[in-house]
């Protein structure tokens, strides 16, 4: 793929990415920041990649890690994270970022295929084909590795529950 492919997929999906970025960091600058990294990215390595799907799931998975990184990073600060008031007409902020906290813990000791799994299906909505096409993988690693992202919630949920109580 030359620039101008690069050009073309900015185009084509830049908005979805930007998107993915602002649901998970629930902050528009920080989005803007990851969502364009994805493309610099995409811009260094355009030569190994091919238009099409395969693009798109090459810039889900980066978007996707950067993404993490970026709240593991924050989290491992201290940083007292909230999401940017510039998002207009978001029901409760506090409650956004609230949520935001408790999946960046859940997904905190998880492996990092099973983090981009869980953002395929519960973020992006794809079926579990979708994302086994996309991350390259089988249905049944899928199925596996939402069954661990769902245990992992539910015992850090319980926890939440018990300190709150």
């Amino acid at each position: 793929m030359d620039e101008s492919g690069v050009d073309e997929a900015y185009r084509l999906y830049g908005a979805a990415i930007w998107r993915r970025c602002v649901w998970m960091l629930g902050n528009e600058p920080e989005a803007s920041d990851v969502a364009q990294e994805a493309f610099v990215r995409c811009l260094r390595h355009r030569r190994r990649l091919r238009p099409g799907r395969e693009l798109l799931g090459w810039l889900h998975r980066v978007a996707t890690n950067l993404c993490l990184n970026r709240l593991r990073d924050q989290k491992a600060r201290g940083a007292d994270w909230r999401p940017e008031t510039t998002m207009q007409d978001q029901p409760s902020h506090e409650g956004a970022a609230s949520a935001r906290l408790i999946i960046a813990e859940v997904l905190e000791h998880l492996d990092r295929r099973t983090q981009e799994l869980a953002v395929y299906v519960f973020v992006d909505g794809m079926t579990h084909a979708e994302a086994a096409e996309v991350a390259g993988c089988s249905e049944r690693t899928v199925r596996n590795r939402l069954g661990r992202f769902l245990e992992r919630g539910r015992r850090v949920i319980g926890m939440r529950t018990q300190e709150g109580s």
